[in-house]
């Protein structure tokens, strides 16, 4: 008997242990054939058929292609979490941003590449509606950016005159550009790294220290 209820008690994990395998499998089998075909040319049958699983174990994990592409997102989100734990080393919010922009550009760079964020990119820009994880504030990103903002603002070293929220999106907009930059140049002759972190310090962060009134 207790055998028995030990071995169900092994299943439910075994079952989650699984299904985490089959997901992995579908997405790096997605990303591998988008960066091979284009993300309009793959076909959801093709996904699984590399992946080694059935086309309806996709639906089971994913509605759409474009939820692979929302997928990807989140786990740019989870380096970041990752990440911020070093910040607590960083003496101003100013140097947080570089360093937290440095660190954002290497893993892009390294991690991602120019041909799949040029993927991410169009198909955020070529979907229709509102949700784009591309631009949601509810990013651990955003959050990020603007608790950064707002801890210079308290310790005096960033202009009051507007919310932490309003200069977080516009930081994030902003850095946006120097992504799209590296995806129209395919990374030829344009160091994302060296370009993000000088364009922060030199243009973003003089902003935010730039006017002071309250």
């Amino acid at each position: 008997m207790a055998d028995t209820e030990e071995l169900q008690s092994k299943k439910p994990g075994k079952r989650k242990a699984r299904a985490m395998e089959t997901k992995r499998k579908l997405l790096e089998s997605a990303m591998s054939l988008f960066k091979e075909k284009g993300f309009d040319a793959v076909t959801v049958e093709e996904i699984a058929q590399r992946a080694g699983t059935a086309k309806g174990s996709f639906y089971t994990y994913f509605a759409t292609k474009s939820d692979i592409i929302v997928e990807e997102f989140w786990d740019i989100d989870a380096y970041y979490r990752k990440y911020s734990r070093n910040l607590k080393r960083c003496a101003t919010a100013s140097e947080k941003l570089t360093s937290f922009t440095r660190a954002q550009t290497r893993f892009i760079r390294d991690k991602v590449g120019v041909d799949m964020l040029k993927i991410l990119y169009a198909n955020q820009t070529s979907t229709y509606g509102d949700n784009k994880i591309i631009i949601d504030e509810s990013r651990f990103w955003f959050a990020l950016i603007t608790d950064i903002i707002a801890e210079g603002q308290e310790n005096g070293e960033f202009r009051t005159d507007l919310p932490a929220e309003q200069m977080a999106r516009w930081f994030n907009r902003t850095m946006r550009g120097n992504f799209l930059d590296w995806c129209i140049s395919s990374g030829e002759n344009f160091d994302l790294v060296e370009e993000a972190v000088s364009y922060c310090d030199n243009f973003i962060t003089a902003a935010l220290q730039k006017n002071t009134r309250s």
